[in-house]
């Protein structure tokens, strides 16, 4: 196996505030001292100091589900440094403290009691995979969280925030299945790896997506890179007279199967999944890989690198052990790293673990500076499926993500 393919396997501002006089003190922190000093020692949040905002993060390193987090951590990284660079967010510098939950809801709850009672994070940045493990205990604790919303437990608590969710307690959209239509696909099959409660969801809201936009499911399969016979499963395909391939696998896994489909025969129109775009995995798999559709949830470089120009510009100065800064476990970072930071801002100069997450509730042009592919309302978009992606194809040559128009692509809500 290849070095990329076991990284793979290993890990699925500043604004110093001026006092407004007496009474903006008396509101901001309860102090009548107008001294900034007296300010800063009012504000007693956990992790919120004079000086500094601890945050905790928290993701999957290690484990099975750790594939689309590489790179999670220099995003993150990059984003902090950047915004202390500026100034901080009130005069704070900002800091963070993390642990592995290794894919396990079971540790991701061990790890979220470490930060909030040992470490006395002020709040905490999730991904990708077992957020549900500690979802209860943070919201009881009204610990404010962003990060990648790959579970439907996201939707479920206010204390949590995203600029995507990806999977819903009921319904599906048709943002799948139209492009599969689009592409010519007919007959689907349905091939994911075993990971989690999450995945099974995804699964759920592919397969009713293809159904209701007139595609069948015929086939669905769970594999694995090292046990399964990617040449029988191409040899069914074929006779079942598959065009379409959905599902939730990693890049390696495609990377054995797609060769045994095209050497079978079997005449595909779209090979379509939601992790993999990564540069460094073009460089090492990219041929094997052509034709392959990822759908993202930011806007790609390829498409607008303008957009691109701070987060860029930090990875290069904070994290230049990062060889592929625009990959999506990167951005994935960076957006819940800003995420944070923007929750901050809206928490005012003495900010609560409940002022920041009324703030940021409020916040309805949310963009990231423009990485996100339209402004997002975070006072309701958690009470959805998002449904709206761009679509990049692998090129024939294995070399580049090709963006598909429309971007994005949205779909219409299934009950």
């Amino acid at each position: 196996m290849s070095l990329v393919c076991r990284r793979w396997h290993l890990r699925f501002t500043a604004l110093v505030v001026a006092s407004g006089g007496l009474s903006g003190l008396l509101v901001a922190c309860g102090s009548g001292d107008t001294s900034r000093s007296v300010q800063a020692e009012s504000c007693t949040a956990p992790g919120v100091t004079s000086t500094e905002v601890k945050a905790g993060l928290l993701y999957s390193n290690s484990g099975p589900g750790a594939s689309p987090a590489h790179g999670f951590r220099s995003g993150v990284q990059a984003r902090f440094d950047l915004a202390n660079a500026e100034g901080g967010v009130n005069g704070r510098k900002l800091s963070y403290v993390w642990r592995d939950d290794a894919t396990d809801p079971a540790l991701n709850l061990v790890g979220a009691r470490q930060l909030v009672e040992d470490e006395k994070a002020f709040g905490i940045m999730q991904g990708l995979q077992v957020a549900a493990g500690s979802a209860q205990y943070l919201g009881d604790h009204t610990v404010p969280v962003t990060g990648f919303a790959a579970e439907t437990v996201w939707s479920q608590h206010q204390n949590m925030f995203s600029w995507h969710y990806y999977t819903a307690a009921n319904g599906s959209s048709t943002v799948w299945g139209d492009f599969a239509s689009s592409r010519g696909g007919t007959r689907a099959a349905m091939v994911d790896m075993a990971l989690s409660d999450s995945t099974r969801k995804y699964h759920q809201q592919v397969v009713e997506s293809l159904r209701r936009t007139g595609i069948s499911v015929d086939m669905e399969y769970e594999v694995t890179a090292g046990t399964t016979s990617f040449d029988a499963l191409a040899r069914q395909m074929k006779a079942a007279r598959i065009d379409t391939i959905a599902g939730a696998v990693f890049p390696d896994v495609l990377a054995k199967l797609i060769p045994a489909v095209r050497a079978a025969g079997v005449d595909l129109r779209t090979v379509l999944i939601p992790a993999g775009y990564d540069q460094t995995l073009l460089r090492q798999l990219g041929p094997l890989l052509a034709g392959v559709v990822v759908y993202v949830n930011f806007v790609p470089y390829e498409q607008n690198p303008q957009a691109y120009t701070r987060m860029l510009g930090a990875m290069s100065a904070y994290t230049p052990e990062n060889q592929s800064p625009t990959q999506e476990g990167a951005v994935f970072g960076w957006l819940s790293a800003d995420m944070f930071v923007r929750g901050l801002r809206e928490a005012g100069p003495c900010p609560t673990r409940q002022s920041f997450i009324d703030g940021l509730r409020k916040v309805h042009d949310y963009n990231a500076d423009g990485l996100l592919p339209r402004p997002l309302d975070l006072s309701t978009n958690f009470e959805q499926l998002s449904d709206c992606f761009t679509f990049v194809q692998v090129s024939d040559d294995g070399s580049q993500f090709v963006p598909l128009p429309p971007s994005p692509r949205c779909g219409k809500p299934l009950t």
